[in-house]
């Protein structure tokens, strides 16, 4: 499966989930971050690009995906030094996940970063323009449609829950019964956000 950040799954994870309906970017403390990076992850997975052995993600050798932003991450578990678990990949790439994928989405033409910042309760946030509302529409719809048995959009409603995340104000619902057909690789990275995320919870009040 050869996708890009333009209409893959790390682009609708950002567009529909980590976006609010203002276009802004969110606090760290949401735990998003850690969302975005496991879109990536999930997104290679699914891609046949990285698998686990003894609970660490492993590059498979062969053909790279297409999208640059992809490419870099699979190149980052290739030449990692010592093997990482999903839990450590999540975190290490949530740093600087939103700057990659919303550079795609620009190149793109989805998204145009705001001339100006706007106000959240606790700091001024970076914002951009929607450009393709059509896009952001499609991303929401892939999370809600929890009749759609594709893995993609199982994956990405399986996220959206880990992070406790809303798209759109809809509450989201972790499907139990259509996680069973993900890959051992992709149920490993969803375990990995939830524990990645799960401390931050109790900062948010």
């Amino acid at each position: 499966m050869q996708t890009d950040v333009g209409s893959g799954l790390a682009g609708d994870f950002l567009l529909a989930v980590y976006l609010d309906g203002q276009g802004r970017v969110p606090h760290y403390r949401t735990g998003l971050d850690f969302g975005l990076s496991a879109a990536m992850l999930m997104e290679l997975a699914l891609g046949g690009f990285i698998h686990t052995v003894d609970g660490n993600i492993v590059a498979v050798h062969g053909t790279d995906p297409r999208d640059p932003t992809l490419r870099e991450v699979l190149m980052r578990i290739r030449s990692s030094r010592k093997p990482r678990r999903a839990s450590e990949w999540v975190k290490a790439l949530s740093l600087s996940a939103h700057k990659r994928l919303s550079a795609g989405l620009i190149a793109h033409g989805v998204l145009a970063r705001a001339p100006r910042r706007i106000p959240l309760p606790t700091r001024s946030a970076r914002r951009y323009d929607l450009l393709r509302g059509n896009r952001r529409d499609a991303a929401i719809r892939s999370v809600d449609d929890t009749a759609d048995p594709s893995d993609r959009s199982t994956a990405l409603a399986a996220l959206a829950s880990a992070c406790e995340a809303t798209s759109d104000g809809q509450e989201q619902s972790e499907p139990e019964a259509m996680l069973q057909s993900l890959s051992p690789t992709c149920r490993q990275i969803l375990n990995a956000v939830t524990d990645c995320v799960r401390p931050l919870k109790f900062t948010w009040d």
